[in-house]
């Protein structure tokens, strides 16, 4: 066998001791295997299948044995899509869903996904758990990109941007509802910095605490021409409490209504990844627009179904919070419990809650307030009957009413305290999943394609010793060239000897 052998073929260079090449599958001694017959023999092709299984590296998931288990078994299905029978007949997702699954293995992340239409709060929410104001809460939208949010020793922003590939088919999926889109994009003059950003490096920043909302908002206003080119953003907070789970991220969404097709579909697979979906609505109105977001959540969570919260935003704006919130909270149960949606009441009960972001981070931030921005606060305390010449004692009580520490202990105590449990189960499903694409890939593609991976299924000492059971009756690799020869030689009378009796008939 050859160690440091380079692959005639594709090029790859082999470290390890091994007769095909890793990559694309060819014998590294193509001189001694001229006669491309003798590659597709049975129990060559089995023998390549073993030795793809036998060398593909492992890297030692530590956190968990079992997801140690799933992830070996996946870098095995991973090593054999580099055979050209099953390239050929995998669709290129497979590749990509295997890749996600071993990174989600290796570097596990408790993705809690907020959602919502344009003008929601989303970003006012995530303002509030992650105690400042790091996201634009400016009036008119401002996520276009996705932006996640988590836990660091430094703090730092990581920008990604889209490949050429990606922004044609962004552009190319402008619905005939993205005419401000493109007309700001001509206003901002956006095309000429386009070539610049398309298909450009990712760029990572460490910044100062305070700096991080101005740097934050020049990669994701939409008052720059960057933001455009802009795919994912990434924010490392060292403020969060050291209780937070480093593993715990926010990711604040591109809507799913968004008139560009292609954000709107990063949005619906983050949905179906994510570990928690966080559906924000307006309380005082939950209408046609919002029910059809909501069933959109839960047709892509439909494995999980526990795994949404409702969000009703801007608490505070209905007439008579304290009493209005009683009424509307039954009329959201009684339309979000049933098919397609909540599975019991008890679900529902739990998994809707009410938020005053808003109020809650004035509050929070009360020190700093211009008199102006105290003016929403104020109204507030009024409609709560509160002593104006008191406003600052009963700041507590305000921020209780905002319900945000309610909203805290359930992301602590019932996700990101469990993180690690709920995180196995989604392993556990994804895996699973792939399983059956392979399952049904074998049923579905060519004989050998299915070949293969039934025998990916298989215990490879079961394989193994199958293999030494047909010794006597086939070659092994290791022969000689000459017992190769001879083999092909049978294999070709063979074959000549068919044809001519399928000639005669």
């Amino acid at each position: 066998m050859n160690a440091g052998k380079i692959c005639p073929a594709c090029g790859s260079e082999h470290k390890e001791v091994r007769y095909f090449c890793a990559e694309c599958g060819s014998f590294l001694d193509a001189e001694e295997f001229e006669n491309k017959n003798l590659y597709a023999v049975p129990e060559i092709k089995i023998k390549r299948i073993l030795e793809n299984l036998k060398y593909t590296p492992h890297s030692k998931i530590i956190w968990s044995d079992t997801v140690d288990l799933y992830a070996k078994k996946a870098e095995e299905y991973r090593a054999l899509t580099a055979l050209p029978e099953l390239a050929a007949s995998l669709n290129v997702e497979m590749p990509e869903k295997l890749d996600r699954f071993l990174e989600l293995c290796r570097n596990p992340k408790f993705e809690i996904a907020f959602v919502g239409t344009i003008k929601t709060g989303k970003s006012t929410l995530i303002n509030s758990l992650l105690g400042h104001n790091y996201a634009s809460m400016a009036v008119t939208p401002e996520t276009a990109a996705l932006t996640k949010f988590r836990s660091s020793p430094r703090d730092y922003i990581k920008i990604e941007f889209y490949t050429s590939q990606q922004w044609d088919r962004l552009w190319a999926s402008r619905t005939s509802a993205a005419d401000a889109f493109t007309r700001e994009y001509k206003e901002l003059k956006a095309d000429i910095q386009r070539k610049k950003w398309v298909g450009h490096a990712p760029i990572y920043k460490e910044v100062a605490n305070a700096d991080i909302e101005k740097e934050l908002s020049i990669w994701s206003s939409s008052r720059y021409a960057e933001h455009y080119f802009v795919r994912e953003i990434e924010v490392g907070i060292s403020s969060l409490p050291k209780d937070f789970p480093k593993q715990v991220v926010f990711v604040d969404t591109p809507g799913l209504s968004d008139p560009v097709e292609y954000r709107s579909a990063i949005t619906r697979q983050y949905i179906r990844n994510a570990n928690a979906v966080f559906v924000c609505v307006e309380a005082k109105k939950l209408q046609k627009d919002e029910i059809d977001t909501i069933a959109s959540v839960f047709s892509f969570s439909s494995h999980n179904k526990s795994k949404v919260h409702i969000i009703a935003t801007h608490w505070d704006k209905l007439n008579n919070p304290v009493t209005d919130w009683k009424n509307e909270k039954e009329w959201m149960k009684r339309q979000l419990v049933g098919k397609g949606f909540f599975d019991t009441a008890e679900m529902a009960e739990t998994n809707i809650m009410h938020s005053a972001a808003y109020i809650f981070n004035l509050c929070r931030d009360y020190a700093k307030l211009e008199y102006e921005e105290e003016i929403p606060l104020i109204q507030f305390a009024l409609a709560m009957r509160m002593d104006l010449k008191n406003l600052k004692s009963y700041l507590p009580d305000i921020m209780k009413l905002t319900n945000i520490a309610n909203i805290e202990k359930v992301i602590k105590e019932k996700l990101a305290g469990k993180y690690q449990t709920l995180l196995c189960q989604d392993i556990e499903r994804e895996y699973k999943d792939i399983i059956y694409t392979l399952k049904r890939v074998a049923t579905e593609r060519k004989k050998e394609t299915g070949e293969i991976i039934e025998t990916s299924f298989a215990d490879r000492q079961e394989v193994e010793k199958k293999l030494d059971e047909q010794r006597h009756n086939y070659m092994e690799i290791q022969k000689n060239r000459e017992e190769l020869t001879k083999i092909l030689h049978m294999v070709e009378e063979s074959t000549r000897k068919r044809l001519n009796q399928s000639l005669a008939l």
